[in-house]
């Protein structure tokens, strides 16, 4: 398959070995300086690329909430525009049969997303992380490296779950939210008395 890369960053060498271990190719990179490691055509800006170019891997990633809600303005922009953009899981991460991924998402190499699970679009599970049972990712959010999602949670938009973070069972992470690197989130008890 023939993949569009937009940005030419850090995040992108991930999801270039990838998409390079998928047996795919980078047809061409959209990024306003050159990435002489990637060996493919370079395009400027957005607007030089289209469809027919390939489907859409977003390289850009983000660390704060605020960068993740433009990142996933700038997949929806594309998406508006035509392009196609599966989700991209790396051979050696683990999803299960009975997840869902969303367009644009990327599971990253040593990652699992267990039975049950519905991952947004545009999201990232990133280097080793861990999603369990029943727990839903919302568009645009980035489950850093190491972080583990446990069961029944609700993971909202464009949130930030840092590096080595829990998500302790049943709890809730409000749009927006950023967890902290090796953070333990409790949420907040409901009236039924799983937490949020």
């Amino acid at each position: 398959m023939r993949m569009v890369l937009v940005g030419a960053g850090g995040h992108a060498r991930a999801l270039v070995e990838t998409i390079r271990s998928r047996g795919d190719e980078i047809a061409v990179y959209v990024d306003a300086r050159g990435a002489d490691w990637l060996g493919a055509p370079r395009k400027a800006s957005d607007d030089e690329v289209r469809p027919q170019d390939g489907d859409i891997v977003v390289g850009i990633g983000g660390m704060a909430p605020d960068e993740l809600v433009r990142r996933l303005a700038l997949f929806a922009d594309y998406r508006r525009r035509g392009f196609g953009s599966d989700a991209l899981v790396h051979p050696t991460a683990w999803v299960s049969a009975t997840a869902r991924l969303g367009a644009g998402s990327v599971v990253l190499a040593g990652a699992v997303v267990q039975p049950a699970v519905t991952i947004g679009e545009a999201v990232i599970i990133n280097t080793g992380a861990i999603v369990e049972h029943d727990s839903v990712v919302g568009d645009g959010t980035h489950v850093a490296p190491g972080a583990i999602v446990l069961g029944h949670c609700r993971i909202g938009c464009c949130c930030m779950i840092g590096a080595g973070s829990v998500i302790l069972p049943g709890t809730e992470v409000p749009d927006h939210t950023l967890v902290g690197a090796t953070t333990r989130w409790h949420g907040v008890a409901t009236d039924d008395g799983r937490r949020r």
